[in-house]
């Protein structure tokens, strides 16, 4: 039976294994090497504002999703900054779950608006379009590259 456990960072060698056997896999064609993702997730996981949770199924990891909290004028956001399901339990109702779960502890603790930067595309946004998110139409990403 699958349960969630707050993220811990003596976990995150196996957070990283996780990260990135999804991420170098489609649709995001990633590099990750277990050094940057233990990097990435150990510098997030180790910030006063972090939340994060991780799928177990019988004590195998099947999922991650974290983020920060930030405050802004009309109260607390978050956002979701990293999220993954191993992916032969994608499309398994595991991450709409961990989604889920993510968002109570948030609505306990008072959070208000949840968001995210996301690859565009069905897989990626539209699986939050289902979920309840919609796309800004005041935001967008900008960004700019600093090695030539």
């Amino acid at each position: 039976d699958m349960t969630f456990e707050d993220m811990d960072i003596a976990e995150v060698r196996a957070y990283a294994e996780l990260f990135v056997s999804v991420f170098n896999s489609p649709p995001w064609n990633d590099r990750w090497t277990m050094l940057t993702a233990k990097l990435r997730l150990g510098e997030l996981i180790t910030t006063g504002t972090f939340v994060g949770k991780a799928a177990y199924d019988d004590g195998i990891l099947l999922g991650i999703i974290l983020g920060q909290k930030e405050h802004f004028y009309d109260g607390v956001h978050f956002q979701i900054q990293e999220f993954c399901v191993r992916t032969e339990h994608q499309q398994s109702g595991c991450g709409s779950r961990l989604l889920s779960a993510l968002k109570d502890e948030l609505n306990a603790i008072g959070v208000v608006n949840i968001y995210l930067i996301t690859q565009r595309g069905e897989s990626t946004e539209g699986y939050y379009k289902r979920r309840g998110f919609t796309a800004s139409d005041k935001m967008i990403v900008m960004s700019e590259s600093l090695t030539k």
